[in-house]
């Protein structure tokens, strides 16, 4: 039997999976970001979509069209996996503020004040 190079993904609850990215070296370092997250969706439970997983790798969001290989990692690399989160929320003591302006030498500074 083959090597399958692989890759560890740290879960956002800290649980590790392992991923068996491919059986050649050079299949493995032409595999793109999204290969790979389709292959870790089927290893975890309900039905998460691979558009809403981030990856990371060296402090680094890798993008979905990336090649493993762009960025350096080999086989048994970790990476990291964080969930993508809507955002749109505001804190309702936003409604209470109003913005304003204050000139200072020339620059514009942005200050917040009640209504």
């Amino acid at each position: 039997m083959g090597k399958i190079y692989q890759i560890t993904v740290i879960g956002i609850q800290g649980e590790n999976k392992t991923i068996d990215v491919a059986t050649t070296e050079e299949d493995f370092n032409n595999s793109t970001v999204l290969e790979l997250k389709k292959k870790l969706v089927e290893k975890l439970p309900g039905n998460t979509d691979p558009s809403e997983i981030r990856l990371l790798f060296a402090s680094k969001q890798l993008e979905d069209t990336d090649k493993l290989s762009d960025h350096g990692i080999k086989n048994k690399s970790t990476l990291m996996s964080v969930l993508r989160l809507h955002g749109g929320w505001t804190h309702p003591m936003d409604s209470l503020l109003t913005p304003c302006h204050q000139d200072g030498y020339g620059s514009t500074m942005l200050y917040y004040g009640r209504l």
